[in-house]
């Protein structure tokens, strides 16, 4: 194996640039893995467009890259369960020092060691139906598998989901997975509405002050809570981020529903507090994600049905990292964007 390896380095918005680095050392407790696909994700598009503090404490002149898989080629002397050769999604947590730190992983590089490596829970084997074309979805299916079990989700629940980006598509089909056969997805771009259409869902375009709500009223009828009439919605899922979906939300809920936000928008907004305590209403944020989300991502790719990984609509190698970024910064054309290091 060589000494040296290629890596994209930050250096500022829009401004990424290929180097060669040393390879890293494999740690005692941790392995070294051969990076085989890594993923574009929104806090690297918001670092690239609009600088590192917008993609979550990315600084200047650093690794970065979080969503990525490939083959494990050394194991630590204290590692136990991993072997060479395995094909490993790995948590970006586990390559820092300070988890908090996991967007400058490092994993638009082509080798990368973690500091740990406890079987299933920083390192997770993929099963051989899932392809790293598909693995590569991991990280950020998981943010939205969480936001969804955050909610408590269950089979019967009609569920209002707020988006269809990445996440969204990829909480939808974590839905399909589950059983969940009630669901709305509300988006606005032409292209995703199309897209998520392709996969089976119900699309409401609340474009243009559309009610959605109006529109789960003639899907899943009215629930009435002390004389108080509402879409009959067990489930919001916000994988949008707006503050206004929370604010509509509030307004519109029906009675002991449920709410749960992966967004990150803030942007000061006035909160009425008589209407949470009147609809009985549980909100909720959801970050990251943990151990059980992946182990039910896995699941989902594995029994595959929804086709998921259409979403990825550009493959890049790294050579071709300012294209990749501006491809990822368009939203119709970049969909997921993710860069193709080796097989």
């Amino acid at each position: 194996m060589t000494n040296m390896m290629k890596a994209l380095i930050f250096r500022g918005a829009g401004n990424v640039t290929l180097e060669e680095l040393p390879v890293p050392e494999c740690n005692p407790d941790g392995v070294l893995v051969k990076i085989a696909r890594a993923g574009i994700c929104g806090s690297d598009i918001h670092a690239y467009t609009r600088g590192g503090m917008a993609g979550g404490i990315m600084s200047d002149e650093s690794k970065f890259g979080h969503e990525f898989v490939g083959n494990i080629v050394e194991v630590g002397a204290n590692v136990e369960g991993l072997s060479v050769g395995d094909r490993v999604w790995v948590d970006p947590g586990c390559c820092v020092p300070d988890p908090n730190l996991s967007c400058m992983a490092g994993g638009f590089a082509e080798y990368i060691a973690t500091i740990t490596a406890v079987k299933d829970r920083d390192v997770f084997v993929l099963p051989d139906e899932v392809s790293f074309a598909e693995a590569v979805l991991i990280e950020p299916f998981a943010v939205g598998v969480h936001t969804k079990n955050r909610a408590r989700t269950c089979v019967d629940d009609k569920v209002l989901l707020y988006g269809a980006g990445p996440i969204g598509l990829m909480t939808y089909a974590a839905l399909v997975n589950q059983g969940v056969e009630n669901v709305i997805v509300a988006e606005q771009l032409p292209s995703r509405i199309e897209k998520a259409r392709s996969l089976g869902a119900d699309v409401f375009d609340n474009s243009n002050g559309a009610d959605v709500y109006a529109y789960a009223r003639e899907k899943f009828g009215s629930f009435t809570s002390n004389a108080v009439e509402a879409a009959d919605i067990d489930v919001t899922l916000d994988c949008v981020g707006f503050g206004v979906i929370l604010a509509t939300h509030i307004e519109n809920a029906r009675y002991s529903s449920r709410f749960s936000t992966l967004g990150m928008d803030f942007s000061p907004m006035t909160l009425v507090p008589g209407f949470l305590m009147a609809k009985q209403l549980e909100i909720m944020g959801s970050r990251c994600y943990d151990p059980a989300d992946i182990v039910e991502v896995i699941d989902v790719l594995k029994n595959r049905k929804t086709d998921i990984g259409s979403i990825i609509t550009g493959e890049f190698g790294f050579d071709q990292a300012t294209e990749a970024f501006e491809t990822a910064c368009d939203r119709v054309k970049g969909l997921k964007v993710v860069f193709n290091i080796a097989d």
